[in-house]
């Protein structure tokens, strides 16, 4: 009797959760089928001057980004990323929020119970008073040469010294002409704090052939950048050929942060497959720019380290084939760092990643006619990992980068 009655309540329970559930789905699913994205409601443009930016609101109107399929519809109800797909003038482009709500909601809080930084908190009715004592371009210098070991995210630092940052800024004061200075000091800083990637778009544009998404502008509290294409991932399984030419643009990549620039080094410190997308004409992009570190490399003699023009060599080691492990410290010291050569060619590169992303490398399965032919392509590979006298890791990637173009025109 006792047993049957609780097998009654169990059973009435199941069929009323079940009841709430399917109301639930079906009001969300009304909603995903009925409802109108607008965009203008992502931008927060009232919370200005503590926001990205304005370059972009004379056109953001015109971005769609009605979902068009269920995937999208959800990831723009319960998405957490703040990450949207849209299309611009017929073409793609993401929209990015550069934050979760919650970190969003955090700055917010810090901002408004800041005594100095709280006439531009969103809560204040007042105006921007140009008078006040504050000066955000010295705050945007405290951000960016924040010790690494005082909080836990890199963000971007620029380092030895902060004597250039006027010329590592220059192309987006150049850009923003029209905007008002120190709104644009506020915007900068602001993007220090949260998330840096539309400041290294702007610093290193893409009409430029940096590998980098081109940067359409920012509205408020979004920013829109170019959709560069699929993630590096799905190519793991292309045939080989094309993979190796992905390989060379990686490569290519790496001399161009490293070199590319003779004021600045940028060296990424969060590369990784999910960090990279490939463009229809198979260049790969990094269309996460979140973690950098910027080496000055025209500091004066009283700055310079002691090894400061040695290169500055990762000898680190970690029993985790796909684990990078960098001192900032170290690269910070060197005018120039083997780290972007080290960073790709161990997470996506090396024969021996067993990752469950690109297990065996983005070159897995070398065709054996190939490896009969190339048979120097591996050892390359593998000097660019862990690299042996006389080869230094950027030696050994220029030379894969020039072996994987010889293979790939050959086979054309």
């Amino acid at each position: 009797m006792i047993l049957s009655y609780i097998y009654n309540i169990l059973k009435f329970k199941k069929w009323e959760v079940f009841f709430f559930v399917t109301v639930f789905i079906g009001l969300k699913w009304s909603k995903i089928i009925t409802f109108k994205a607008d965009v203008n409601h992502l931008t927060e443009l009232e919370k200005c001057p503590a926001c990205f930016g304005i370059s972009a609101c004379s056109y953001i109107h015109n971005v769609d980004i009605t979902p068009h399929d269920f995937y999208s519809a959800f990831s723009y109800i319960f998405g957490a990323k703040n990450v949207f797909l849209g299309t611009l003038n017929g073409s793609k482009v993401i929209l990015k929020k550069l934050a979760h709500t919650s970190e969003l909601n955090e700055f917010d809080r810090v901002v408004c119970e800041n005594k100095n930084l709280s006439r531009i908190c969103t809560r204040n009715s007042e105006k921007i008073d140009h008078s006040n004592d504050i000066n955000f371009y010295e705050l945007i210098e405290q951000q960016v040469t924040l010790h690494f070991t005082k909080d836990n995210l890199n963000r971007l630092r620029v380092c030895p010294s902060v004597k250039h940052l006027s010329n590592l800024l220059h192309q987006i004061y150049l850009s923003n002409e029209n905007y008002d200075s120190d709104a644009l000091d506020i915007s900068i800083w602001m993007l220090t704090v949260l998330n840096p990637e539309p400041l290294l778009l702007q610093i290193l544009p893409s009409h430029n052939n940096w590998p980098v998404p081109k940067y359409y502008g920012a509205c408020g509290r979004i920013i829109i950048e170019e959709y560069v294409g699929l993630p590096l991932t799905s190519y793991y399984n292309e045939p080989w050929l094309l993979r190796a030419k992905i390989a060379s643009g990686l490569l290519n990549s790496a001399y161009m942060f490293t070199y590319g620039s003779d004021e600045f080094g940028f060296y990424l410190t969060d590369i990784s497959a999910d960090n990279i997308a490939v463009d229809s004409n198979y260049n790969a992009k990094f269309v996460d720019l979140e973690n950098v570190i910027v080496v000055d490399k025209n500091i004066v003699l009283e700055e310079r380290s002691t090894t400061w023009n040695e290169l500055q060599e990762n000898t680190e080691s970690l029993n985790c084939s796909e684990c990078i492990v960098f001192s900032p410290i170290d690269i910070c010291s060197h005018k120039v760092s083997d780290h972007n050569y080290y960073a790709i060619c161990k997470t996506l590169l090396a024969l021996n990643i067993d990752d469950n992303v690109l297990p065996g490398g983005l070159l897995h399965d070398v065709p054996a006619d190939i490896l009969k032919t190339y048979p120097n392509m591996q050892y390359l590979i593998q000097q660019c990992v862990t690299p042996q006298k006389p080869f230094t890791r950027i030696t050994a990637g220029m030379q894969l980068k020039q072996l994987l173009n010889v293979i790939v025109q050959g086979q054309d």
